[in-house]
C-alpha cells in the first residue's frame, strides 16, 4: 500500500533540528529528511515533493543555489525557509511561499505547512473549475 500524504522535504544540516521536524510532521505527511543538499538534489530527481521546508544558509549558503534549482523543476514544490539569518527579501523574492524564523517551534511549522498546503490545494481547484 502507498503512502498518499502529502510528501514534504526537510532540508537543515542540524540534527536536531532535522529530528524535531520529521518528529512532528509525520504524523500527517509523508516526510523525508536530510541535511546534505546533495541528497537533496537526489531526492527530487526521484520523488515530487509538495513541500520542501529549507534552511538556506545550511551547507556554507549551499541553501540559496539549491533554492534556485527547486524553482527550476517542471512543478515547484511549496517552500518554506526556516533561518536563524533574517533574508526575508532574498528568499521571498526567489519563490518561497513563507519564511519563518529560527527557532521555529514545531506546531508552528506544522500549521505552516498545513497553511501553505490549503492555498496551493485552493489555487489548484480554482484552476481545474470551469469558466462560466
Amino acid at each position: 500500500m502507498s503512502d498518499e500524504r502529502p510528501r514534504v522535504l526537510v532540508v537543515d544540516e542540524d540534527p536536531l533540528a532535522l529530528e524535531l521536524y520529521r518528529r512532528e510532521l509525520e504524523t500527517d505527511y509523508a516526510v523525508t529528511a536530510t541535511p546534505s543538499v546533495e541528497e537533496t538534489r537526489r531526492f527530487l530527481q526521484e520523488v515530487s515533493f509538495d513541500v520542501v521546508i529549507l534552511e538556506p544558509a545550511s551547507n556554507e549558503d549551499e541553501g540559496w543555489t539549491l533554492l534556485r534549482e527547486i524553482f527550476a523543476l517542471v512543478a515547484p514544490p511549496a517552500v518554506i525557509l526556516c533561518s536563524v539569518e533574517d533574508e526575508r527579501k532574498v528568499g521571498l523574492s526567489q519563490g518561497a511561499q513563507v519564511f519563518l524564523v529560527k527557532p521555529v517551534l514545531p506546531v508552528m511549522l506544522h500549521t505552516t505547512v498545513q497553511q501553505v498546503l490549503a492555498v496551493r490545494s485552493n489555487l489548484s481547484n480554482r484552476r481545474a473549475e470551469p469558466n462560466p
